[in-house]
């Protein structure tokens, strides 16, 4: 019976040292595509590589929005190809360091101040909720225009 008390309370010893790790909440743009005339969702084939992030972001995938990371620093670049025809965006914003538990840390929210952007495909940007939150939803719109029709 003492050798089944002393497993007992070895194993409440290892229970209750396992440590609690969640990954902190993250902050991402939510950017929606929208044709520059008709002002209706359009789905192009994206790609999306961050610069300084060392990463393709999406790879040749056909959507209407996309989640976009930010960096810390007051500015955050994407070059993105929308039907194989590049741009670039460059967010321009305050970022605030927020604290959300014990389990998961610290995690950044950001603040748009402006986007600069190339005008090859995107016609142009507008900024519908400039605060980049955890809770996701549509912060920018952009406007893209239609590819030429392609003749033989």
């Amino acid at each position: 019976m003492k050798r089944l008390l002393y497993l007992v309370f070895i194993l409440m010893v290892f229970a209750a040292c396992k440590e609690v790790f969640e990954a902190p909440p993250q902050s991402l743009l939510q950017a929606s595509f929208y044709h520059s005339e008709t002002k209706k969702p359009v789905s192009p084939v994206i790609t999306v590589l961050g610069v300084g992030l060392d990463s393709l972001w999406v790879n040749e995938t056909s959507m209407t929005e996309v989640l976009l990371p930010m960096t810390i620093k007051d500015t955050t670049r994407f070059i993105i190809w929308l039907d194989s025809k590049s741009d670039s965006i460059t967010f321009v914003h305050e970022t605030t360091r927020k604290y959300d538990s014990m389990e998961t840390g610290f995690y950044y929210e950001y603040k748009l101040q402006s986007v600069r952007f190339t005008q090859n495909r995107i016609d142009s940007v507008e900024i519908i909720d400039s605060l980049v939150t955890t809770k996701w939803n549509e912060n920018i719109k952009l406007y893209i225009h239609p590819l030429a029709p392609v003749g033989n």
